[in-house]
């Protein structure tokens, strides 16, 4: 029987390396993330009213900016409730003055594009309805990039809606990577070993992956071209996503697959560590009912 990842899954936080603490902290709470926690080299950040981190940032020692054409993050993107609500967010961005690069109607989501000031890429963005996704007839999905009509989005503006930041029931949506090549190799990882489905191969040059028929918790792509380098130690951006399962029996059964394909990871402290193609550190543990 092929092994399959739990599909209750949720792609929980990321934790990026950065040059300066300071800039990047004060720009993530401009964005409308709240901190968590923080000390001289650690900035914890989640949605304002909940406890449960988003985005992690670390600083140390002698970090440079990552080098162009490398791999690493595409960009996160941060999930929120309704299309009201993706109008709330961009218009009280563009009102405090971050500047959106870009926007995209992906079939199934509408989203809007910026950087943060490292060159780390964010999309923010809303989900329509199940129902309203295009199958592609085997078992995966239709994607494209269309333009937003942004004229309808920003409609549903309302400027008397209080700014306090990402709204209730925002969560982190998907990670999406440059790598190197899209091959066998990448599949058996995280199909194979992993578990992920395929839903969409855009064009040959990216792979959209995700548990439980979602559109993607992961893509991957080689538009930084193929055979782009990993970036060197010490430099800006992703160190490490994690994803949270729905029990211990979702995370034994990842932990045998991992095994019976030869995949190396780590399992401590109740998480279980496996390095991708990027050098980054994907952690899975159990997620906490509170």
């Amino acid at each position: 029987m092929t092994f399959k990842i739990d599909a209750n899954l949720e792609l929980e936080h990321l934790h990026l390396l950065v040059q300066s603490l300071e800039t990047m902290t004060n720009f993530y709470k401009k964005l409308g993330l709240q901190v968590l926690n923080q000390t001289t080299t650690q900035v914890t950040f989640s949605i304002p009213g909940n406890t449960k981190p988003i985005l992690v940032l670390s600083t140390e020692e002698s970090v440079a900016i990552r080098p162009p054409r490398t791999t690493g993050l595409f960009h996160f993107a941060i999930l929120v409730p309704s299309r009201e609500d993706l109008a709330y967010v961009i218009g009280n961005l563009l009102n405090t003055g971050v500047a959106i690069t870009g926007a995209g109607d992906h079939i199934y989501s509408e989203a809007f594009y910026l950087n943060d000031p490292e060159g780390n890429g964010i999309e923010i963005y809303h989900d329509r309805p199940r129902t309203e996704w295009i199958s592609d007839g085997h078992g995966g999905l239709i994607t494209g990039t269309e333009a937003v009509d942004i004229e309808g989005v920003m409609a549903l503006y309302d400027r008397q809606r209080p700014w306090v930041g990402f709204p209730k029931g925002t969560v982190l949506g998907h990670i999406h990577l440059n790598v190197s090549v899209i091959n066998e190799a990448t599949t058996y990882f995280y199909i194979d070993a992993l578990g992920f489905d395929i839903m969409t191969n855009f064009h040959d040059s990216a792979l959209f992956i995700s548990a439980g028929g979602y559109h993607h918790h992961i893509a991957v792509n080689i538009w930084q071209g193929v055979g782009a380098p990993v970036p060197p130690k010490q430099t800006t951006g992703l160190l490490s996503y994690t994803f949270a399962l729905s029990s211990h029996e979702e995370l034994q059964k990842l932990l045998n697959n991992l095994k019976e394909k030869q995949i190396p990871y780590t399992f401590e402290n109740d998480q279980l560590v496996v390095v991708d193609f990027n050098d980054d550190a994907m952690i899975f543990y159990v997620r906490q009912f509170i």
